[in-house]
């Protein structure tokens, strides 16, 4: 159940509706049942470990930022809360040529964070050939090589969380990060915090307190509201709450929410760990063996390969953040 699809330059485009069947398999089954409210029980200290998107140039910039001070500004506030030793997966295209982007990197990298590959250009596997996919892979490695060292960045992250249109296409791209020492940083949690960026660019240019107010409202609320979506899922799917990663971006509106979002994290009672040890739950190592053209996160996929019905929540407020501050 995708929210949201996002484009390569983070464009926001339409999606299914709860229950539409964004993951298919090769043999098409039907959609899951109509949302339900969910009444289990939620665990009283989950674990979740934080990871950030499209290194070192996600999103567009508000007047007067830079990679440079978004990198200073998100390392700093983790470092602040302990969680050095984050996760960050980069596309590597056009940083040869822009020295902000190179000393955001090396700003993220000297802060004791750790980085992945994202592939070159964010390219999605679902409308590319698996040769292409896989070149941009390797594409990605000298610059994860230069700036990693000696620490571990064979950890992969799929563009769009889109593991290929057809099943063919998803079992030769992991065979082939398996032989290349891969493994998969799967996520458990999504808000798609990206979505109110752009709007966060215009509004703050405009000096429009009342709307950037509401941006920061809005973020925060839909946070919680998929947060506790996704634990039901997990609970729906495996029968428990399973350890979490949560997938964000590196850009300027989720930088500046971070401490909010962090704090509304310790107020859910989550203790934070690093994506290595997350990912050793033996729910990360299983393999639907389905196509996932539009992507999704883990529970995602179990709950459109079992037919199960998603809980009921709130969706975002899209064509007010499409339309906000025009």
């Amino acid at each position: 159940m995708k929210r949201f699809m996002l484009g390569a330059a983070l464009t926001v485009v339409a999606i299914a509706p709860p229950g539409a069947a964004a993951f298919q398999s090769s043999y098409q089954p039907a959609p899951p049942a109509e949302s339900q409210a969910f009444k289990g029980t939620l665990d009283r200290h989950p674990v979740v470990a934080l990871t950030f998107d499209d290194l070192p140039s996600a999103g567009s910039l508000p007047l007067g930022e830079s990679r440079t001070k978004i990198a200073t500004a998100l390392t700093t506030e983790l470092k602040t809360n302990h969680l050095e030793g984050t996760y960050g997966f980069v596309n590597a295209v056009n940083m040869e040529k822009d020295a902000d982007a190179q000393q955001a990197l090396r700003i993220w990298v000297d802060a004791g964070m750790n980085i992945g590959n994202h592939t070159w250009s964010h390219l999605s596997l679902s409308t590319n050939s698996t040769e292409a996919f896989e070149h941009e892979i390797a594409l990605d490695e000298p610059v994860l090589s230069q700036y990693a060292g000696s620490r571990d960045w064979h950890w992969f992250r799929y563009p769009y969380l889109a593991e290929g249109d057809t099943l063919e296409k998803r079992n030769a791209v992991r065979a082939y990060l398996k032989e290349h020492g891969y493994r998969v940083a799967q996520v458990s949690l999504s808000f798609d915090d990206y979505a109110w960026n752009d709007a966060y660019v215009r509004c703050s240019a405009k000096a429009d307190a009342a709307a950037l107010d509401w941006l920061k409202q809005s973020y925060l609320e839909d946070a919680a509201e998929y947060i506790k979506l996704g634990r039901e899922e997990e609970r729906i799917a495996f029968g428990r709450e399973i350890p979490n990663v949560m997938l964000l971006h590196a850009m300027a509106f989720t930088t500046l929410m971070l401490p909010d979002l962090i704090d509304l994290l310790h107020k859910q009672g989550f203790r934070f760990a690093e994506l290595p040890k997350v990912e050793r739950d033996r729910v990360y190592a299983q393999d639907p063996g389905v196509a996932s053209p539009t992507g999704g996160t883990t529970p995602d996929q179990f709950m459109d390969l079992r037919r199960l019905p998603y809980p009921a929540y709130k969706p975002h407020q899209m064509e007010k953040l499409q339309s906000l501050c025009r």
